[in-house]
């Protein structure tokens, strides 16, 4: 009996040996994981305030550059229209959406999608993508 005492108080004490081992290497890597979320954070606050000043230095650039363009002279709106006028000398005619062959009611949307295409180039005076 005595002997399975002793196996006992040497299990227990193994047991006790290794459960504060693993409880020193549980602290060590909480605080590996502290330090790591700290530079981490760090990081991102130095990246959040270069952000800030690129931010900074194009919104002065914007205003800058509004600042100019409000010293430019006005341009004539009337001849600004006028050659607008001048360059859309054809007549746009729409053509209607017939229904779809198969009797279902409702339009096509390959139609209606045409047509915005073609109301885009009549409009700007350029293809569409």
């Amino acid at each position: 009996m005595t002997r399975i005492h002793q196996n006992v108080d040497e299990m227990l004490v193994r047991l006790t040996e290794e459960s504060q081992g693993e409880t020193e290497l549980i602290r060590a890597l909480g605080d590996a994981i502290r330090r790591v979320d700290e530079q981490l954070l760090r990081e991102v606050r130095n990246v959040t305030i270069q952000h800030e000043m690129r931010r900074e230095a194009i919104v002065g650039e914007l205003q800058t550059l509004a600042t100019r363009l409000l010293a430019l002279p006005a341009r004539n709106a009337a001849r600004a229209t006028v050659a607008a006028i001048d360059q859309q000398t054809h007549v746009y005619e729409q053509p209607e959406i017939e229904p779809p062959q198969n009797g279902v009611g409702g339009a096509d949307w390959r139609q209606a999608t045409q047509n915005i295409n073609d109301d885009f180039e009549f409009t700007f005076n350029e293809k569409r993508h």
